[in-house]
């Protein structure tokens, strides 16, 4: 009981990006992550020994990839920005031993089963306040959790709304999987179903809607949707996208007169869409990519060992390519190149294929997740939201230790 307890204090506190101690420019849930995740450690000591022993070997792979980045970002050239990010991501490793606790073998089908939907309304939660700060952004509570100013304005309570179009993209397969293994009502579904499309469209995240497509692809070679089912999703979601201005600005369509759909029943479509800022479209943000891949690919080059440290790249380089600070190399494999050097991309690519080998023998209510957190990040990168790390890290520790009695209740005519 305390430790579900600790798990909905920790998924709290994974929202708290923004929130910073009184007084002083550090973030709440730098304290609140480890120290809740410490909490569900404490409360576990008798079950540390025999974890340890069964995971040693995936143990001993985020070991070696957390001291190399420590040493790395010892030898960077910036050590002050490296050593920062450190300490930050060091929160993770806490927290995976954490998850590795909860989703153990010793913890009982319910509460397995609560974690999942407690994940779920947390992701209903974010969808349904990215819905509300579209028409309210200046909201006190947007204010509070906002990171800096993107558009869309929505999702502020992630980083920027692409990662927000990712999750909920997640989130909705997550909810189709669960019905279908009993775990949620069909009442949960349709209303996830309809929050999390609606937002999914609002984000105008394109990175969010081909998550959505493989995964729905996904769900229909596990059987979790019929190939009806899924064409109706999928034509849902452009259905909502065509309506909404902002999104078909970004397909490029913003001066048709027909699309944004809208514009058929109002005389002055500009009315649609009265803000100056403007989204760019899927071409000219997939193109810049092509920059940022090629800045990271040349600092590999320069320092091929070490790389240039842990966060350094946002910071020093991406400034360079897009004139600010905050841009990563999006590519995840790219900017672990980047940072710690080959090095470090193998030892992250040997933590890889340790999981690689566990989720094949999972379930879909763990494998479709992973696969969708990790593809997601092929085109951008997302390891400083935490949020959406906090969640990645559970379903890999889930998939690690991952179990039989979790099944997913085929009917008969699948039988």
């Amino acid at each position: 009981m305390i430790n579900n307890i600790f798990f909905l204090l920790v998924l709290f506190s994974s929202l708290l990006g923004r929130v910073k101690f009184p007084g002083i420019n550090i973030g709440i849930h730098y304290l609140l992550l480890p120290a809740f995740s410490l909490g569900i450690i404490s409360f576990s000591l008798k079950e540390i020994p025999e974890i340890v022993k069964k995971h040693k070997i995936i143990l001993i792979s985020i070991s070696l990839m957390y001291l190399w980045m420590w040493l790395s970002s010892l030898m960077s050239e910036f050590p002050n920005i490296a050593i920062t990010y450190s300490f930050k991501y060091s929160t993770y490793y806490i927290l995976f031993f954490a998850f590795l606790i909860l989703t153990s073998k010793k913890i009982a089908t319910p509460s397995l089963t609560f974690y999942y939907r407690c994940i779920l309304y947390l992701l209903q939660i974010i969808a349904g306040l990215g819905f509300l700060e579209v028409f309210l952004p200046k909201n006190w509570i947007f204010k509070l959790l906002k990171f800096p100013s993107f558009y869309p304005e929505i999702g502020s309570i992630m980083q920027n709304p692409n990662q927000f179009g990712v999750i909920v993209a997640i989130g909705l397969c997550l909810s189709l999987i669960l019905e279908k293994q009993n775990k949620i009502s069909k009442i949960e579904l349709n209303i996830s179903e309809l929050i999390f499309i609606i937002s999914l469209a609002l984000s105008a995240s394109g990175n969010g809607w081909v998550i959505f497509i493989i995964g729905m692809f996904l769900l229909l070679i596990y059987k979790i949707i019929s190939l009806e089912k899924m064409i109706y999703l999928i034509s849902l979601l452009f259905l909502c996208i065509l309506t909404v201005p902002v999104s078909t600005w970004r397909l490029g369509l913003a001066n048709s007169k027909i699309f944004p759909l809208i514009n058929v029943f109002l005389e002055n479509s500009n009315s649609v869409n009265p803000n100056e800022k403007k989204p760019h479209t899927l071409v000219v943000t997939g193109l810049s990519r092509f920059q940022i891949w090629q800045a990271a690919i040349n600092e590999t080059i320069k320092r091929p060992l070490t790389g240039i440290g842990i966060g350094v790249f946002p910071d020093q380089i991406g400034v360079k390519v897009w004139g600010k600070k905050g841009y990563h190399a999006h590519n995840i494999f790219l900017n672990v190149s980047a940072e710690q050097g080959i090095t470090g991309l193998l030892l992250f690519t040997n933590f890889l294929a340790k999981i690689a080998f566990k989720v094949k023998y999972a379930n879909p209510l763990i494998t479709v997740p992973i696969l969708l957190f990790l593809v997601s990040q092929i085109i951008d990168f997302f390891a400083e939201d935490y949020t959406f790390t906090t969640l990645e890290f559970y379903f890999i520790a889930a998939a690690i230790n991952s179990r039989k009695d979790i099944v997913m209740q085929l009917k008969p005519e699948i039988i």
